[in-house]
This record gives structure tokens, C-alpha cells and sequence, in this order.
């Protein structure tokens, strides 16, 4: 495989996901080992899946953009934990999951956050619990305007955004969400991000999984890009594809 070039007919931010079928098991086979000890360490054996299948997705997917055996990639973690590819500075990821479901993006020349939930995420009454951590004074008092109904559907919409926005600038929900203000109802939104010395662009949007399972998602960048389009994987064939 060629090693990845700018210019060459990538898309600036590539979307993907994984659904974890029951049952199946995931090989770890192609971790550092660094990772091996990290999956070894979760008590939850959903938990070790879930990690070492983000792993497999990860590497599979940027091993084969940049022409690099998976296994080969260097992937360090920032002190917020995020991960980060050693030798390839010019490329960005970041991981998600909800339930069974992971999704990966990916940015070149640029930096990236995503965020993806199940549109069940939160029983009603912990959706009334959280919504003062999490939004704004204006933005709560826009959801409480907002029929019953309408309110955790919303407000699922609101914190997907702003954990893309901060997972964009590195901190996730170690940060204030309270200090990312959004647009009420729009896919599109911005933040100013200090950090980065230029605006954080948000998507967002919604796809309907198998089973009933529907999700809202959100990426974040600061490479503005025209067009996100989502690559859904089968697990056996990814799998066959990457192990």
C-alpha cells in the first residue's frame, strides 16, 4: 500500500463505524503491548471489548490510510487521555461509543472530536438531573420552554455536540460543557476555540442502527470540510479485512 499523501483524494475528515455483534470475540492480537496491559486491567469484560475492538478499529482503518501495518502504529495518549498517532502529527482521531456501537473520525490537517449516543441514553429522570450541568442558562431555559417530550431528545443533541467540541480540544467532559454555548436546533454549529486560535466547526446528525437502535452524532474540527460521510462496518468482515 502507498503511504498517505495530502492531496490525494482524501476526504479531510472520514467517518466510520463499528457494530459489536454479541458473542463475537475480538483478537488483541494487534496491540502493543502497552495495550495488551491496558484491556488486561478492565474488571468488565464489556468494557476489555469494547477497548480492544476501538483499538482494532483505529489501527486498521489509519494503518491502511498511511500504508502501515496496523500493528505497527505508534499510538501514545495525552495526559487527558486522549490518543494520539506518534508518527503521523498531521493526523487526527478520536474514538466513541455507545453500547455496542464505536465510531471513529479521522482528520488530516486538522484537529478532530466525536460523539455518538443512543437516542435512549438517558431515562427522562436523569435527563432532568443533568441538564443544569450541562447546558448554558440560555440553553436551559430554551429545553425548558420545550414540551416534555421534546426535552431528552434535545438535550441528547446539545451534549453530543459539546463533548465533540471538547473532545476536539482535547479535555472532553473534564472541561466545563457550560462553556460551550450552540445554536438551539441547527446540525451546523460553532465555539470559539481559544486554544486553537480559530473557530471549532460542529455537524451533527442522526442514523438509525439495527434492532431499533438509533443514534445521534456529533464531530467537531478545525478543518472545515463541505461533506462527512459515514462508512458503516460489518464486524466479521472488518475483522477478516484487518486480523
Amino acid at each position: 500500500m502507498a503511504a498517505f499523501r495530502e492531496g490525494e483524494g482524501r476526504a479531510p475528515i472520514e467517518l466510520h463505524s463499528l457494530h459489536l455483534r454479541d458473542g463475537l470475540h475480538i483478537p488483541d492480537s494487534m496491540l502493543s503491548v502497552t495495550e495488551k496491559k491496558r484491556a488486561a486491567a478492565f474488571r468488565s469484560s464489556a468494557a476489555r471489548r469494547l477497548f480492544v475492538a476501538g483499538r482494532v478499529l483505529c489501527r486498521g482503518i489509519i494503518g491502511n490510510m498511511v500504508g502501515c501495518a496496523p500493528q505497527a502504529l505508534s499510538l501514545a495518549i495525552t495526559p487527558s487521555g486522549r490518543p494520539y498517532l506518534c508518527d503521523y502529527p498531521e493526523i487526527d482521531f478520536n474514538l466513541s461509543h455507545s453500547g455496542d456501537r464505536l465510531a471513529l473520525a479521522v482528520c488530516h490537517g486538522g484537529r478532530v472530536g466525536i460523539d455518538i449516543e443512543r437516542l435512549d441514553a438517558f431515562p427522562e429522570e436523569i435527563a432532568f438531573e443533568i441538564m443544569p450541568l450541562i447546558l448554558s442558562d440560555q440553553e436551559l431555559d430554551r429545553v425548558q420552554r420545550l414540551a416534555a417530550e421534546a426535552r431528552r431528545t434535545v438535550l441528547l443533541s446539545y451534549w453530543v455536540r459539546k463533548e465533540a467540541a471538547l473532545k476536539c480540544l482535547g479535555e472532553g467532559f473534564l472541561a466545563n460543557p457550560q462553556t460551550v454555548t450552540l445554536d438551539p436546533d441547527g446540525t451546523t454549529s460553532s465555539v470559539e476555540a481559544p486554544p486553537l486560535g480559530e473557530p471549532i466547526a460542529i455537524r451533527s446528525g442522526r442514523f438509525d442502527g439495527e434492532e431499533s437502535q438509533h443514534f445521534h452524532w456529533a464531530v467537531a474540527t478545525s478543518n472545515a470540510t463541505t461533506e462527512l460521510l459515514w462508512r458503516h462496518h460489518a464486524e466479521r468482515d472488518f475483522l477478516t479485512r484487518f486480523l
